[in-house]
């Protein structure tokens, strides 16, 4: 009986350190969540102070407005740095970024070109890397949308159509059919020829048909292109 009891008493003891570690447990996450909640008002009434009452909407305008400028310096000059003139006259950080809001409201059909500009080249240079893990196979890839290692959303380019490859020697061309491609463009024939992207100084440009094209060499781990001056 004795043994019995004290079992029971050790039983009880256990049940009640356990009790006692849930609801620290409990406290630590209402806690870690109140913190959160905090930070997140505190993070949104910074921004209401910086742009106003529409601050959602002007930080994801801001977000576009920024991919665009990125996607204009890809197509001028080879590289992502946007010139100062994209950016703005402003030292001042918030002012650059309302200046940059209202130019982007002004204009904002070519600032969503240039960002899909942007968010194409993004997509292009994952899915050339991806190919080149491919490109040894008995049956070279054509399109990115056999590359299974990527996610379905990362082998498209931002019209949402696949892109097309090419292996030229130790590059990949990654070629997005542009704003002008429809879902049935094909890429047995992509107007690209492999001379083209063997002798390219340039790493990415838009071609007169209004083609994208990234070209990855094998050795680049790079995600940025060098400039180059266009011919």
């Amino acid at each position: 009986m004795e043994e019995l009891a004290a079992n029971r008493f050790w039983q009880g003891l256990e049940m009640s350190k356990s009790r006692i570690v849930v609801r620290i447990v409990g406290v630590i996450v209402v806690c870690i969540g109140l913190m959160y909640l905090w930070v997140v008002y505190s993070m949104r009434q910074t921004i209401n102070r910086a742009f106003g009452p529409d601050a959602e909407r002007d930080v994801l305008d801001l977000s576009l407005a920024l991919k665009g400028v990125a996607g204009k310096s890809l197509l001028e000059h080879g590289n992502m740095i946007p010139s100062q003139s994209d950016l703005g006259a402003h030292d001042n950080v918030i002012d650059m970024g309302k200046e940059l809001l209202t130019a982007y409201r002004k204009d904002p059909e070519t600032y969503n070109r240039n960002a899909r500009v942007f968010e194409t080249y993004s997509n292009a240079f994952d899915v050339g890397r991806a190919a080149f893990s491919t490109a040894a196979s008995a049956r070279p890839v054509t399109s990115s949308a056999e590359l299974a290692s990527l996610a379905p959303d990362k082998r498209l380019d931002a019209w949402g159509h696949p892109f097309c490859l090419m292996v030229a020697n130790n590059r990949i061309a990654v070629i997005s059919g542009g704003s002008r491609a429809d879902a049935s463009t094909s890429c047995n024939n992509t107007g690209v020829s492999k001379l083209e992207i063997r002798s390219s100084e340039q790493n990415f440009y838009e071609n007169p048909s209004g083609k994208l094209i990234l070209i990855v060499d094998r050795d680049s781990t790079d995600r940025s292109v060098p400039s180059s001056p266009k011919p």
